[in-house]
């Protein structure tokens, strides 16, 4: 899996240019937690099988201020070795993006036409990724937010 690692300034602008690959379609799946993040890859995957499509998966580590933006506070090796255990048949990109807020770190990353795969479980009350899929989808991003059994969590 290729791996980059990029820092996201308070305004959440990539730090560095990212290439556009042609009419790709850019799939994006946050890392949320292993076995949620493990189900949205394999939905990705299964959803695009046959179409010219990679998947970008996305880690964003909070930096608190009062270290340097570029100071992640938990070590980068870990964190690949967290990327590194997720495969897909499509070309499967790991990124590592620190940032001072998750929202702000993934909103950075994201291109104008990704379109963002969620999965969430069953709860009384709204999720966090339910919530991130709304906020997404009210500034016009496109969002599959998909159901899970309990056992994903």
């Amino acid at each position: 899996m290729n791996q980059q690692i990029n820092a996201i300034p308070d305004t959440g602008q990539i730090a560095t240019e990212h290439a556009e690959s042609g009419l790709r379609l850019d799939l994006v799946v946050p890392f949320t937690t292993p076995g949620l993040t493990r189900a949205a890859v394999a939905a990705a995957t299964g959803m695009a099988a046959g179409l010219n499509a990679a998947i970008r998966l996305i880690k964003v580590q909070c930096v608190p201020y009062p270290l340097d933006l570029n100071q992640s506070p938990v070590g980068l090796g870990f964190l690949r070795q967290q990327l590194d255990t997720f495969h897909s048949t499509l070309p499967l990109t790991g990124e590592i993006m620190l940032a001072r807020e998750f929202e702000a770190g993934l909103r950075g990353a994201l291109h104008t036409d990704s379109l963002i795969v969620l999965s969430y479980c069953k709860r009384p009350w709204r999720t966090r990724n339910e919530r991130l899929a709304a906020s997404l989808q009210k500034e016009g991003r496109k969002v599959i937010l998909l159901l899970q059994d309990n056992n994903h969590a």
